[in-house]
């Protein structure tokens, strides 16, 4: 039986494809015509990502086979950009997400946190906060993390606690444990470069311009604004977003019974949390010893399969992994191909000439804001990052913005828009949809966090790094 054909989301992807195909001899005298026909084809590609006539890789893989067939590309260049070290370091990363899981190791860390510091709500948040900080240095998926461990254990624990949306009473501490959980995962999806796969396209995208950024400089540039946010946020909804239920004395008796639950920390989790520590140690330090991010992910997983916490059946379970492999490889190989042909320094010429004249941090700020803001236009991270960080980031470098600078504040960005609506993620669409937050309270509160995080992250960030020296 075939597919049901989806007629009506294809149209909008042909008709700006072949608007634009046709639109060649109009074209500016300084873009030559192969560079032309695959800007035809990317932007008829990322229409499709949009409106999902069939899924990315999909279209992706028809994208790249027009622009074979039109011999914009030769199949050795095609075959060669599937090796692209970005995007198998977001697979690799993702099957170490799988060990988190199945090993058991991310829910044992929640719950000892919770036996910890849960004695007050507020204390509760800080610690739940804490696990996500944990858990985001090695699960580069924000779904994983809230989907597979946070949420199940936030509802759990909040209906043992007499909070509920079952019967109405979810404003007791769920409502405030919910979107708290929400929205600093924003944040710890920001703070490391492999706490979300958005952030490895980023720095894929980043590269074909030129600019490169490693996992610590990454790190060393999100570090404080992102305490300063894990500190704030709880905080701030606290206040604004108050629990009922400001006690929590039986979080501690909770988390007890779920240790003992669980029982003793299995090999699994003892190899799992080795591993773990491990990877964080050469991510930190193996770029001096010649060590890339993405090798350092590859010895992590050869670990864990070696030693049998995960295995092939694991591997291949992972369908997200091999997914964002092929149309991540293909975006990144028609990015890096319309820089070669002059496409995207056309672009940037033509726009950094309109901001000509203006200061470099009046235009970061320009471009950091629209960036952020055309994010409830987005349902989708990986979609917007693909249509729009390339062109964003070649202004910035047009107008003078420090190349580290624009990549990594732009990149930042990439996680920190999610603050906006209900669709901007995964996380938001479940969590959004559980209950326990009410639809006017999440787009208010999610604009609320939003102006408070672009104040951290662009001002305070941009100060940071002046501190860093980075600029």
């Amino acid at each position: 039986m075939l597919d049901k054909f989806q007629w009506k989301k294809w149209i909008l992807p042909l008709a700006l494809g072949i608007i634009i195909w046709l639109l060649t001899p109009f074209k500016p005298a300084e873009i030559n015509i192969p560079a032309w026909h695959l800007f035809a084809i990317f932007v008829a590609t990322i229409a499709a990502c949009i409106t999902k006539p069939v899924p990315m890789m999909v279209s992706t893989l028809i994208a790249i086979t027009i622009a074979t067939l039109t011999k914009i590309f030769t199949m050795k260049e095609v075959t060669a950009g599937f090796g692209n070290d970005t995007s198998w370091m977001i697979v690799m990363c993702m099957f170490l997400a799988a060990g988190f899981i199945k090993s058991g190791f991310g829910k044992r860390i929640a719950y000892l946190f919770v036996n910890l510091f849960g004695k007050k709500t507020l204390g509760l948040a800080y610690a739940l906060s804490a696990v996500e900080t944990v858990l985001a240095i090695g699960i580069p998926s924000n779904n994983a993390r809230v989907n597979g461990i946070m949420y199940p254990i936030i509802d759990n624990l909040s209906k043992a606690m007499g909070s509920s949306p079952d019967d109405n009473t979810q404003s007791k501490i769920g409502s405030f444990l919910v979107f708290n959980e929400y929205e600093v995962n924003i944040v710890t999806s920001t703070m490391f470069l492999t706490g979300l796969a958005g952030n490895m396209i980023a720095i894929g995208l980043a590269k074909t311009q030129g600019v490169e950024i490693t996992w610590m400089e990454w790190f060393l540039a999100a570090i404080v604004p992102g305490l300063i946010s894990l500190v704030l946020v709880p905080f701030v909804l606290y206040k604004i977003y108050p629990p009922k239920v400001k006690e929590t004395p039986n979080a501690k008796s909770w988390a007890d019974g779920k240790l003992a639950e669980i029982g003793k920390m299995t090999l699994a989790e003892k190899i799992m949390a080795a591993v773990f520590v491990f990877a964080i140690l050469l991510w930190l330090v193996g770029s001096k010893f010649g060590i890339s991010a993405t090798e350092v992910s590859f010895i992590a997983v050869a670990i864990l399969l070696i030693t049998g916490v995960i295995n092939a059946k694991d591997l291949l379970s992972q369908g997200f992994a091999w997914n964002i492999l092929t149309w991540l490889s293909i975006f990144m190989l028609m990015s890096q191909k319309l820089m070669k042909l002059g496409f995207f320094p056309w672009f940037s010429k033509t726009l950094g000439a309109i901001l000509h004249g203006s200061n470099w941090i009046t235009v970061l700020v320009i471009l950091y804001l629209a960036y952020f803001y055309v994010h409830y236009l987005f349902p989708s991270i990986a979609t917007q990052i693909s249509a729009l960080y390339a062109g964003f980031l070649s202004v910035a470098l047009a107008a003078g913005v420090p190349h580290l600078i624009a990549a990594l504040m732009l990149g930042l960005c990439g996680s920190l828009y999610l603050s906006t609506s209900t669709y901007s993620a995964g996380p938001a669409a479940l969590l959004s949809s559980t209950g326990y937050v009410a639809n006017k309270d999440w787009w208010k509160l999610s604009a609320i966090i939003g102006v408070i995080l672009n104040i951290i992250w662009l001002g305070g960030g941009l100060l940071w790094t002046k501190v860093l020296g980075m600029w």
